[in-house]
């Protein structure tokens, strides 16, 4: 399977919605109308079905500029985690980097927010898949990567980052590299 064979298969297996307390929570990301470059904002919304207990909302969760983000979320009864992948300038040089957010379900409120880089810029984050663990408390963030993560065990080209109790605490993530 080639790189971008392994991108596009992580980009389709991220969950960019998922279903908690009856209703329905989807992560999407729009262009920003008549502006040059592109910027998209990620946003994340709330659609009512007829057991949910909140009506419709939606919250900006950040932008990208020029470069469409990948983003996914995941749901329990903690809360929801929400990631996006993203390029903050235009500039060719600019790393793509993810970030990482805990939102209320009830409120829409981002509570906790985190992101993952390549040291020194040299590299890019180019793919993300946001999940919970069995454990129901743990949240990882799996993908595709170039260069080194700040912090990370391990080499290659995928990542996965380990946030423990990412519900009920600010712990940093642990980040293991594999082939």
């Amino acid at each position: 399977m080639s790189g971008q064979d392994d991108v596009l298969a992580q980009q389709e297996s991220a969950l960019s919605s998922v279903s908690l307390n009856g209703c329905i929570y989807s992560i999407s990301a729009y262009p920003q109308p008549n502006v040059t470059p592109t910027v998209y904002d990620v946003k994340l919304f709330r659609q009512p079905i007829p057991t949910c207990a909140y009506g419709t909302g939606s919250v900006i969760l950040g932008t990208s500029v020029v470069y469409e983000p990948t983003r996914s979320v995941a749901g329990n009864a903690l809360g929801l985690a929400a990631s996006y992948t993203l390029k903050s300038s235009s500039s060719g040089s600019a790393p793509i980097t993810v970030n990482v957010h805990q939102v209320d379900p009830a409120t829409l409120t981002v509570i906790r927010s985190n992101s993952l880089g390549v040291y020194l810029g040299a590299g890019n984050i180019s793919s993300e898949n946001v999940a919970i663990a069995a454990d129901g408390t743990t949240v990882t963030v799996s993908g595709s990567k170039t260069g080194v993560i700040l912090g990370e065990s391990g080499s290659g080209n995928h990542y996965i980052a380990s946030f423990p109790d990412f519900f009920t605490s600010t712990t940093p993530p642990t980040v293991a590299a594999s082939p």
